[in-house]
């Protein structure tokens, strides 16, 4: 026979339900509708202010976005191989072994071999690249970082649903890739080699 209990919250409980903690529920925020048009404006606001603060630093440092993004990868996690860099910034393990090639060129970064499997190459930065991500802001010090820390966690919470929502159908309507990656520029090694 189930007794009838009123719980802290108001809610009546029985003792088929009492073992279950009952948590009050808060109404979701109202946010105002916006419009699909408004939001994509919003993102290209956005993305032009990210793109010009890498531009800049481009101008700067005669790197692009994409190698000073590897360096900043590189310097967080030294000793990560190729494909996890190329995991963390979301290309393809021959682009990213692209950039790497760029790099060691330049002497900012150098492939280490080592350990118990000598075919396993980790990536660390050179002294060079050392100096120079000292002295240029990364993503971890950009203002949009930055922003991010000021923003109230169920308003981010909010924008990493909608963004993981969006990349998502993105993803889905996006066009095929071709599978025969283009044609490799040499490697630093290729060169050296002939």
């Amino acid at each position: 026979m189930a007794r009838n209990v009123i719980g802290g919250s108001g809610v009546k409980r029985t003792a088929a339900n009492a073992a279950v903690p009952r948590t009050p529920q808060r109404a979701a925020p109202r946010w105002p509708a916006v419009a699909p048009d408004e939001v994509f404006s919003a993102v290209l606001r956005l993305v032009r202010m990210v793109q010009t603060g890498m531009q800049n630093i481009e101008n700067d440092q005669g790197l692009s976005g994409s190698q000073l993004w590897a360096l900043w990868q590189v310097s967080a996690e030294p000793g990560q191989r190729v494909s996890e860099l190329a995991k963390a910034l979301h290309i393809h393990p021959s682009t990213a072994s692209n950039l790497i090639d760029k790099l060691e060129m330049r002497g900012y970064v150098r492939r280490q071999r080592g350990g118990e499997d000598n075919r396993v190459v980790r990536l660390h930065l050179a002294d060079a690249g050392i100096r120079l991500v000292k002295n240029i802001p990364g993503p971890m010090q950009g203002r949009m970082r930055h922003a991010l820390q000021d923003v109230p966690p169920e308003v981010l919470a909010g924008l990493h649903r909608g963004v993981a929502v969006l990349l998502g159908l993105m993803e889905a309507h996006a066009e095929p890739v071709a599978t025969m990656p283009a044609p490799l520029p040499m490697s630093a090694r290729e060169r050296r080699r002939g």
